[in-house]
């Protein structure tokens, strides 16, 4: 490593002195072709060596980053914590206050209630449960984030997938109230169901029943064989984790109706 020393007729066995710097030679010139090939291979290790030092040098870099990194994470989430838990405290007195006045409303104290308004009613009602919902669950470290399901159902049955689908969804985005992983496992699943029963001709449909709290998922397809069961169990699974409601249909092919919560807007 660095400067080469002058030839052998003129070096040292030890060192040669050259224009102020100082260059070590080891040995007596090697001569024989056995040894120089052992050299050319301890040259070679050693530039090996030098790489992995190297290596080694920019990982325990890279480790000291990271545990930097991971502790401002931590604090950083301690801060968010705080912050929610501040937040829900506030929000809890005005929440009581709605579900009291909604109470009231329905008892009929302030009087009779016309259809509108009693529409109007539920519909406050119902979002005042949601939120007193996801107070409570993030009380005790729960969480169920918005998940769109538009762009998961368009990745697994879009046009060029094996189980390319016809799809019908709302120009909205389907907001469901759960994991975004666990929905994602659930469409999974769903394909894979699809594709081992050999499904065609399949038309799924997006939509909700009623003005329910739910989205409904109608899958219809042609299937050549039956459905597999590790698919199936693995589909239901998925459903009770995700307080999915799941419900399968086998006459004229297969038709499979999903209901997923709803994310009240």
């Amino acid at each position: 490593m660095g400067r080469a020393p002058p030839g052998w007729d003129q070096a040292h066995p030890w060192q040669v002195f050259q224009e102020g710097s100082t260059i070590l030679v080891v040995g007596e010139p090697c001569r024989d072709a056995a040894t120089r090939h052992t050299l050319a291979r301890l040259t070679g290790l050693g530039g090996a060596l030098l790489a992995s030092l190297a290596r080694e040098e920019e990982s325990q870099a890279e480790r000291n980053r990271l545990r930097l990194e991971r502790q401002r994470l931590k604090e950083a989430l301690a801060h968010r914590e705080r912050a929610w838990a501040r937040a829900a405290h506030d929000l809890r007195t005005p929440l009581l206050v709605l579900q009291g006045y909604i109470e009231m409303m329905n008892k009929g104290i302030a009087g009779a209630l016309t259809p509108a308004m009693q529409r109007y009613l539920d519909r406050m009602r119902q979002s005042a449960a949601d939120l007193n919902t996801r107070l409570q669950q993030r009380q005790r470290g729960e969480t169920f984030p918005s998940s769109d399901l538009r762009p998961l159902l368009n990745a697994a049955f879009g046009p060029g997938r094996p189980g390319a689908a016809r799809l019908e969804l709302p120009e909205e985005p389907i907001r469901v109230r759960a994991p975004r992983t666990t929905l994602a496992l659930l469409v999974r699943a769903l394909e894979r169901l699809l594709v081992g029963a050999g499904a065609s001709h399949t038309e799924m449909r997006v939509d909700v029943p009623d003005d329910s709290q739910m989205w409904r998922l109608c899958v219809q397809s042609q299937v050549e064989r039956p459905l597999p069961e590790r698919a199936m169990l693995s589909l239901e699974r998925l459903a009770r984790r995700g307080e999915v409601r799941l419900a399968v249909r086998r006459e004229n092919g297969v038709e499979l109706t999903v209901l997923l919560p709803r994310l009240a807007t």
